[in-house]
């Protein structure tokens, strides 16, 4: 065979693996996840239309109806979640986060696939989390067990408990 046909099937083998690789669900699921960390840091000076962007990825990432849980004692404005909310109701929290004068910054993220199973899958998050110019100023390690469903061929997180 000539080199340029070896050359040529190569090139072609190593960029059909790349593709697969590249949209295997662990890493597909992995993108999703840093882009939920994404969409809430903020710089200072982030305007209204980077919030409304960040808010728009957001609701992209999540199922119609969601549960969220926060399981930690030391976060006590917190203690109101526990349930299933809806899109909206996540997604009207999250606008008025990134429109406030907060800046807020994630540090030392981790991502862990922990199972995909058919049309399921579990991540673990962790990451540090810290905010200035709120009311209540966050300084928190956030451990974050989310679980993700398959719907027309999109990851979406269907729940997410907080825990320490």
């Amino acid at each position: 065979m000539n080199r340029k046909l070896l050359t040529l099937i190569a090139v072609v083998l190593g960029l059909t693996g790349l593709y697969f690789w590249w949209y295997s669900d662990s890493k597909v699921i992995t993108r999703n996840t840093e882009s939920l960390i994404e969409c809430f840091e903020k710089e200072a000076g982030a305007g209204r239309f980077g919030g409304a962007i960040a808010t728009s990825k957001f609701r992209d990432l999540l199922d119609d109806k969601i549960g969220l849980k926060v399981d930690r004692d030391d976060i006590a404005y917190a203690s109101d979640f526990g349930s299933i909310f809806s899109k909206g109701d996540l997604v009207q929290m999250h606008g008025g986060l990134v429109n406030s004068p907060a800046i807020v910054s994630i540090t030392d993220k981790k991502i862990e696939i922990l199972n995909i199973e058919d049309d399921t899958a579990t991540a673990n998050l962790k990451f540090h989390i810290k905010t200035d110019k709120l009311p209540r100023n966050l300084d928190h390690t956030i451990n974050c067990d989310l679980t993700y469903k398959k719907v027309d061929g999109d990851w979406i997180i269907s729940k997410a408990t907080l825990t320490k």
